[in-house]
């Protein structure tokens, strides 16, 4: 890890932050919490194996719903992979490493922006998940949908895949150990990775926890043959 790269990109996150919660019509108090809800009346308490269940049937409605993106992203990936290796003789390992940056920073810059123009909703659900010392968690709300902007452009912009890779490995890391909480609680929270208003029944919030889980592998993969070079070289 290079050090000035975790300063600058930590101290982007607090700059970010600050402008945001200072102009944003829907700004907060740097500390505090909002309040506890009450968990669903309706909500569904399901066991691992039920929730996993729940999870991939989310996924793969999901997948059949967006085929098209589906099978045309794949077409890219592998394919160009594959064209790569035919007719430049080259792995296709630095193109398959550029195309997994572009989409998890694209992922992480979609995931951010609800968050990030709307830090009250945002630390509403934060709370729920009953995790941090109240007194920190509009402080995180606001610098988490900052760290995830400056990391997706980082992935997409600066050549330090490791780095980069590093700070999504922790951030989902981050997310997997509070959803796993959350489940094993029974909390009847929402993931709110991408939608403030967050999962409409238990098993999107497996499926979040599930696709976590499932990127932490590419991730790893990128953290250790990552390179120091931009996105257009392959």
């Amino acid at each position: 890890m290079r050090k000035p790269v975790l300063l600058y990109t930590v101290l982007l996150s607090i700059l970010l932050a600050v402008a945001n919660n200072l102009l944003n019509s829907r700004g907060i108090d740097w500390l505090g919490s909002p309040d506890i809800l009450q968990k669903p009346s309706d909500w569904p308490s399901l066991g691992m194996g039920q929730g996993i269940v729940a999870g991939i049937m989310v996924a793969w409605k999901d997948a059949i719903s967006h085929w098209q993106w589906v099978l045309g992203s794949l077409a890219v990936v592998f394919g160009g992979a594959w064209l790569q290796v035919r007719f430049r003789g080259a792995s296709g390992t630095k193109w398959l490493l550029s195309w997994l940056r572009i989409g998890i920073g694209i992922m992480f810059l979609a995931a951010a922006w609800p968050k990030f123009s709307d830090p009250k909703d945002f630390a509403m659900l934060v709370a729920q998940y009953q995790f941090l010392p109240a007194f920190s968690v509009n402080l995180f709300s606001l610098l988490l949908s900052s760290f995830e902007i400056v990391v997706g452009l980082g992935l997409i912009f600066t050549p330090y895949e490791k780095e980069f890779g590093a700070f999504v490995f922790l951030m989902l890391g981050m997310f997997i150990i509070a959803l796993g909480q959350a489940l094993t609680r029974d909390l009847g929270i929402a993931c709110g990775c991408f939608d403030i208003q967050g999962a409409a029944d238990a098993g999107e919030t497996w499926y979040s926890f599930i696709r976590d889980v499932v990127l932490i592998v590419p991730v790893v993969w990128l953290m250790a043959v990552g390179q120091r070079r931009w996105l257009w070289q392959v």
